[in-house]
C-alpha cells in the first residue's frame, strides 16, 4: 500500500512538472520574427588586433565602419520609429527613452565626427555622422534600403520595440 502510494505521488509530482514545463514554454518562433534594433558607434581606438571593435557593412555603399563592441543604446531603449520625408528623401526617426537618450548626447559630444550606425539583428542598415550633440533624443538617419522597403521596415520596427517592451 505505501508503495502504492509512493509511486502515485511521484508520478503525480512528474505529470505536473511536465505540464507546468510545457505551459511556460514560449514560442520562439514569435521571438524569432522580432526586429532587434541597436544603435552602434564607431569606435575611437587604434584596431591593430583590438578586441574592443567589430566591423561592420553597409548592404548598399559597402562602407565599413569599425563599431564598438557594445551598443550605445539597445533595443529597450529605443521607444519609437517613424519614417519621415527630409529634404534628400525617406529616413527614420529614432526616438528613445531617457536613458538612451542620456547616453546618445554623452557619445555624440565625445565622438563628434564618428558614426552612429543603425544595426537591426546584428546586421548594419544606415549610418549617421555625428556633427554636434543630440540632445532631444531624436536620431534621424538614412537607410540604405529601397524606399518602397523603407515603410514596412518601419511597421516592423514598430511591432518588434512593442513587443519587447511588452517583455
Amino acid at each position: 500500500m505505501m508503495t502504492a502510494m509512493r509511486s502515485f505521488c511521484f508520478s503525480a509530482v512528474l505529470l505536473l512538472s511536465l505540464w507546468a514545463c510545457t505551459a511556460c514554454k514560449r514560442d520562439h518562433s514569435e521571438a524569432d520574427k522580432l526586429l532587434v534594433p541597436r544603435l552602434m558607434i564607431e569606435s575611437r581606438s587604434v584596431q591593430y588586433g583590438s578586441m574592443h571593435a567589430v566591423p561592420l557593412r553597409l548592404p548598399v555603399s559597402g562602407s565599413e565602419i569599425m563599431v564598438e563592441k557594445v551598443p550605445v543604446v539597445n533595443e529597450f531603449d529605443i521607444r519609437n520609429v517613424e519614417m519621415v520625408k527630409v529634404d534628400m528623401g525617406l529616413a527614420l526617426l529614432i526616438e528613445l527613452s531617457e536613458l538612451g537618450a542620456r547616453e546618445l548626447y554623452r557619445r555624440s559630444v565625445t565622438h563628434n565626427g564618428s558614426r552612429v550606425v543603425l544595426v537591426v539583428n546584428g546586421n548594419p542598415l544606415g549610418a549617421r555622422r555625428l556633427d554636434g550633440p543630440i540632445q532631444n533624443g531624436q536620431l534621424f538617419t538614412f537607410v540604405e534600403v529601397n524606399d518602397a522597403a523603407v515603410g514596412p521596415l518601419v511597421l516592423e520596427l514598430k511591432s518588434s520595440i512593442a513587443e519587447l517592451q511588452a517583455q
